[in-house]
């Protein structure tokens, strides 16, 4: 069917069920400083629940109590009247659809003591039409329907007393369906944007957390794009399709990525990324992301974009203890 303009507002929720999930992500990033943030957005439609916040950080804090700005997880009661890309919530932050899959607005005051003097004024604009991937083996808790959409983020971020301008190529998702989180395995989101190619990817990982050794690996990948010559070429699991972490740091985190994959217009795409600053986000319960800013090298060209790697915390702890006792 492919993607639509209707798929920028609700879809309509099976009665009753609790845990219908309508979410986006926007990335937005000032490279000369090693600057990363997003604005995250999820609503449960069901029972009256949106969850709406801004992040940012560099290399000042890498957690969310010593970062350079986070309002993001507290939950309020969905405004009346509210669409998918047209609210405001209580924290500050309105969100306002322009254009259908194309223009997205998002402000943002501070409306605590901590975060008083807070501005975020921020436009996404699409480069390109959203690719649509849908959420295949490995990740049908998240939901059933999925796009993923190159752009770039433009405005303003005020903060500690100093305005800086964000103009700065952009990532965003857009993801519909039941979210009901049990088996979350391990693996990685990465995505870049360059003058003459991108892609986005995720990848995870099939192997039992006693039976993963994490170091040495290479994820499988199942869904992204590679996008080359205005063309979009489907990223799915297949021979050879992966994400590697190919150095971590003393504490576990990520270093070097690697990306290897051919798509399906027979194209291969052969990627290495290096971290530029880092984030341990734990915005979920249940899952922990180690998020950065990754400088890339692929088809000829450096391009900016991001690392996620993200745990489950059963999984995470087993990891990261061991490694600090030298037994990884």
């Amino acid at each position: 069917m492919g993607i639509t303009a209707e798929d920028d507002l609700f879809h309509p929720a099976p009665h009753g069920e609790p845990f219908w999930n309508e979410a986006s992500w926007f990335s937005f990033m000032v490279p000369e400083r090693d600057l990363s943030g997003f604005v995250y957005l999820y609503h449960r439609p069901n029972i009256g629940y949106t969850v709406g916040g801004v992040a940012a950080w560099d290399g000042s804090g890498s957690e969310t109590y010593d970062c350079l700005l986070y309002d993001w997880g507290e939950g309020f009661q969905t405004p009346s009247g509210a669409q998918m890309f047209d609210f405001e919530l209580a924290n500050g932050l309105r969100v306002e659809l322009l254009e259908p899959l194309r223009h997205y607005r998002f402000t943002y005051r501070g409306q605590t003591a901590f975060n008083a003097g807070v501005a975020v004024d921020l436009d996404f604009v699409a480069d390109c039409p959203p690719h649509d991937t849908g959420f295949p083996s490995g990740l049908q808790e998240w939901g059933k329907g999925h796009y993923d959409q190159p752009g770039r983020m433009t405005g303003t971020l005020c903060v500690d007393g100093e305005v800086i301008a964000v103009n700065c190529v952009a990532q965003r998702d857009r993801s519909w369906g039941i979210r009901d989180i049990v088996n979350n395995p391990r693996g990685q989101m990465v995505w870049a944007v360059g003058e003459r190619s991108s892609f986005h990817a995720l990848a995870v990982s099939f192997r039992k957390p006693e039976d993963d050794p994490v170091i040495g690996t290479a994820e499988d990948m199942i869904l992204g794009y590679y996008l080359r010559d205005g063309r979009y070429g489907d990223l799915t699991l297949g021979e050879g399709n992966t994400i590697a972490v190919t150095q971590r740091d003393e504490s576990g985190r990520p270093a070097t990525y690697r990306v290897e994959a051919t798509d399906s217009l027979g194209r291969r795409l052969a990627a290495t990324g290096r971290v530029r600053n880092m984030f341990n986000w734990q915005g979920y319960a249940w899952l922990t992301t180690f998020w950065s800013l990754v400088e890339w090298d692929f088809d000829g060209q450096t391009a900016l974009g991001e690392g996620q790697d993200y745990w489950p915390l059963h999984h995470s702890r087993t990891f990261l203890r061991r490694r600090r006792t030298g037994q990884s």
